[in-house]
């Protein structure tokens, strides 16, 4: 007896501790996802300029300049071949006439798919067509162009190096980057004011997997320490823009302190994300650091691009697609929602004399009218080239939130309304909840939570159930719906749980997800490289791929827990009909079991085997094995004598 209580002693105390290490991984994982910045926040400082530094904010056409954004152009030679000639058209009718001092391409220059839509593979062709489009637009403009990769761009790319790596070759700075042996650089900007810093940084994996093992980014410590390099050369400049493909919430890096990294920086211009189906709206974000995060949709499906005006060193912006006219930015008073107050010299708006717009139109404009709140201010003043203004006492509006209206009509009868809100007080209204969720929590940590807390409190279930004796001592009375499908749930969960067979199927599934190899393929062409949740092996390298973590709760919530609730329903069916179950006459049962066992073969079959070659499918024992586990663990649960464990411990 002595012997027996000092096993079950030694089995609580090891449960114990495991339960630490599981609650200590994913407090820590969830601290890094909410406040990713492990070297703790930056306070939102003021900078306040003396009044005789303030370059006055009036009616000159001077201490203002704009650049363009474009991303996710996707050039294919597959699909939607109107991709290059509609850039083209863009930089016809709208880059000519805006006349921006820069233009920037945060990646995805080309697509690198193949006909089917899901292999990967570098096409020359789709590089020389943007290095031809970007060329002719050169030629229309005297703007400087910057472009960086995306993934799409890094697709069954090795290294830098490699042969397929057409963007040292085909893209705007591609020669500079390979010349210089430095994924990310820094252009300054020079103006008769100031200078302005635009720095970019290359995050796509290296080596580049093939989709859709590369859906994150990722930064080295080499990689980090050019980047902090970078950020102290820009120090003097008036404003630095960071740029790159990912979003900062998809960048793994270990600790994460990209954002501390770029903290001096005004903005973060990226893309990625596309429109998210336009389910989110705009994403745009403050992060804890003060700088702004703005994501752009994509010009692949939408052909969306961004104009980004400096205006007495405020920033202010306007997203547009392909024909719309005109275009409209207000710079003064610049919306409230995108102050970043410790970068920018946000106390000029209440000592500045004139309200200011930028008006981009390709036909004369008749009229600029302003409003603001329901307050008729007039028709504002031509000063020079896309320049209007309006007289005005900023005092009027020094007390909460004010919304501005700006109605232009040009010759060609078009006439457009614009508005957005302002404050003086430095109020800051929120940016939606789910652009800042997206954009602000660490995406790859929560990924690790979300994985963690499922497999682990899987295990921890099925594991306490096993040493349960009494199932029944845990129902749920008076809650009459409730409590029997609780009920119900937690008999089927304990029943599998009784047989070793079946305890060590499900159990063993899942602790092989969490540490085994899942498959062996050519994530990039001619280099194989094993795949585990926490990361991808290659042969020189390890990639902390984020996306696995996903396609680990994937493989939870549609093998794992169907697998145990399919395996406990038919031994409560057997515990219920007794000797009179017949698996084949259980119609649900039987279809569920046949619509599982056709949807895991398409899986294993179709996605990793195509996307890798069929290395993925011989060498994938993760997925392959869910086909063969299935039926097998079927038939040993219709095999099952369910009166067995009911009998002894008391059950009915």
């Amino acid at each position: 007896m002595c012997c027996k209580n000092k096993v079950v002693t030694m089995k609580f105390l090891a449960w114990l501790f495991l339960i630490g290490l599981v609650v200590a991984f994913i407090g820590s994982s969830f601290r890094t996802a909410l406040n990713p910045e492990s070297d703790g926040d930056f306070e939102m400082t003021k900078l306040l300029r003396s009044p005789p530094q303030w370059p006055e904010m009036g009616s000159g056409f001077e201490n203002i300049f704009w650049i363009v954004q474009i991303s996710d152009i996707h050039i294919s030679a597959h699909r939607d071949l109107a991709r290059g000639p509609d850039l083209y058209r863009l930089c016809q009718e709208y880059i000519s006439l805006i006349d921006p001092k820069l233009v920037i391409i945060t990646g995805d220059l080309t697509d690198a798919k193949d006909e089917t839509n899901i292999r990967s593979i570098q096409n020359l062709k789709e590089w020389k067509s943007y290095h031809s489009v970007v060329s002719r637009c050169q030629k229309l403009t005297k703007a400087k162009w910057l472009d960086i990769r995306g993934n799409h761009d890094a697709f069954d790319v090795l290294n830098y190096e490699s042969e397929n790596n057409h963007y040292k070759r085909h893209s705007v700075f591609g020669k500079e980057v390979s010349e210089t042996r430095q994924e990310s650089y820094h252009y300054k900007l020079r103006l008769p004011f100031g200078n302005y810093s635009f720095i970019g940084f290359d995050a796509s994996s290296v080596p580049g997997s093939n989709r859709p093992f590369n859906f994150f980014g990722y930064l080295n410590d080499k990689q980090i320490r050019r980047i902090k390099t970078l950020s102290e050369e820009s120090r003097s400049s008036n404003q630095t823009v960071w740029f790159s493909h990912f979003p900062s919430s998809l960048i793994v890096h270990d600790p994460p302190v990209l954002r501390n990294v770029m903290r001096e920086g005004l903005a973060y211009l990226c893309g990625h994300l596309h429109t998210l189906a336009n389910q989110v709206g705009r994403l745009y974000a403050r992060q804890k650091t003060g700088q702004l995060e703005l994501e752009l949709g994509d010009w692949k499906d939408n052909r969306i691009f961004r104009v980004i005006a400096f205006d007495h060193d405020l920033l202010s912006l306007t997203d547009s697609k392909l024909g719309d006219w005109p275009l409209v930015i207000i710079t003064n008073p610049k919306a409230s929602q995108l102050f970043s107050v410790n970068k920018e010299p946000v106390e000029m708006i209440q000592h500045s004399t004139h309200i200011r717009i930028l008006v981009f139109n390709p036909d004369p404009i008749q009229f600029v009218h302003v409003k603001i709140n329901d307050g008729d201010l007039g028709l504002m003043d031509h000063v020079q080239g896309p320049l209007y203004v309006l007289e005005w006492d900023p005092m009027e509006y020094r007390q909460g939130l004010h919304e501005i209206k700006i109605t232009v009509k040009d010759q060609a009868k078009r006439q457009k309304t614009f508005k957005q809100h302002f404050s003086l007080n430095e109020t800051l209204p929120k940016f939606d909840f789910w652009p800042r969720f997206i954009l602000m929590l660490n995406i790859f940590s929560l990924g690790k939570i979300v994985f963690g807390i499922l497999v682990f409190s899987y295990t921890l279930i099925l594991t306490s159930l096993r040493q349960c004796s009494n199932i029944r001592r845990f129902f749920v009375h008076g809650f009459p719906v409730f409590g029997s499908m609780f009920n119900s749930l937690l008999m089927k969960v304990w029943l599998v749980s009784q047989y070793t067979s079946l305890y060590s199927i499900v159990i063993g599934c899942v602790i092989y997800l969490t540490f085994g190899p899942w498959f062996y393929g050519e994530l990039v062409r001619g280099h194989g490289s094993v795949v585990f949740v926490w990361g991808i092996v290659f042969q020189h390298a390890f990639i902390p791929s984020g996306i696995t973590y996903f396609y680990g709760i994937f493989q939870v919530l549609f093998f794992n827990l169907p697998l145990l609730l399919l395996l406990g329903h038919i031994l409560d069916q057997k515990r219920r009909l007794g000797y009179t179950f017949r698996f084949m006459q259980v119609s649900f049962t039987y279809a569920f079991s046949v619509l599982l066992v056709i949807f895991w073969i398409y899986v294993t079959v179709q996605e990793f085997p195509t996307a890798y070659g069929h290395k993925a499918l011989y060498f994938g024992p993760l997925r392959a094995s869910c086909v063969l586990i299935i039926p097998i663990s079927i038939r040993l649960a219709v095999k099952q004598d369910v009166k067995t464990p009911i009998n002894m411990n008391g059950v009915h």
